[in-house]
């Protein structure tokens, strides 16, 4: 059996009275982009995944390998303690995992492979009105940890596949390519940013918006004392005269 499917859970948020943005239910940032590239997502933002199909596929022995994405953080993927047993108990003979956490799933896996969390990729994020949203990557995938895209051109290149992709920006390439008239036909334009170094306080204060620190407080004295912020940056001494109290 050949299977595609994607998870997610659900759980009600409180909201404010009278608020005029409501946060979903669904707690999965990328539902409606899962639709958009066709996997299966029943009623996607309105209701529960349905996992019956593969589940039933594989305790009875029909799956001869699984192939788990989990992105983290631990138990976005709901209950995956039948995938664990099947595993187990020699249902399912083969299980890797491309995650971000030593999981009880990747305990229980055949092979793990180390993939960065959202934080340390860049990437497109379809919202529930069906705007595509880029997301910066904000910190470097620590020791062997790559982007999904890059383990999965890893994996196909080594069963032989030929895959062209270099970088993230040929696969936004091929999905704007691939949906002309679509909300990812210019993907391939979305601009990602760069964190820089901060060189004093008020570029500390708000790192989203140090260019215009650069630009506005050029000659500002740079923070007292040391800071991860401040790595690599110049100190220059700054005094300031006090007046002699009469």
């Amino acid at each position: 059996m050949k299977a595609v499917s994607v998870y997610w859970t659900r759980s009600d948020k409180q909201q404010p009275a009278g608020a005029k943005f409501k946060v979903p239910a669904t707690d999965a940032p990328n539902v409606n982009g899962a639709k958009a590239l066709g996997y299966e997502v029943g009623a996607g933002n309105d209701g529960l995944p349905d996992l019956s199909r593969l589940r039933s596929a594989v305790e009875s022995g029909r799956v001869k390998a699984l192939y788990v994405i989990d992105s983290g953080p631990d138990g976005s993927l709901g209950d995956v303690s039948w995938i664990v047993a099947a595993r187990q108990n020699g249902s399912l003979p083969l299980l890797i995992v491309q995650g971000v956490l030593l999981t009880a799933l990747a305990e229980a896996a055949d092979f793990v492979l180390p993939g960065a969390v959202y934080l340390e990729k860049d990437a497109i994020y379809t919202n529930q009105t069906g705007h595509v949203q880029a997301a910066s990557r904000a910190a470097t995938p620590p020791a062997d940890a790559l982007d999904d895209w890059q383990i999965l051109v890893n994996v196909g290149r080594a069963l032989g596949l030929t895959l062209p992709y270099e970088s993230s920006d040929d696969v936004r390439r091929a999905v704007a390519a691939a949906g002309p008239g679509t909300p990812y036909a210019n993907a391939d334009q979305l601009a990602f940013s760069r964190a820089v170094p901060a060189r004093n306080w008020l570029q500390a204060s708000n790192p989203s918006e140090r260019w215009k620190w650069d630009f506005m407080y050029q000659d500002l004295p740079p923070v007292k004392g040391h800071n991860v912020q401040m790595e690599g940056a110049t100190a220059q001494a700054a005094f300031i005269p006090l007046k002699p109290v009469e």
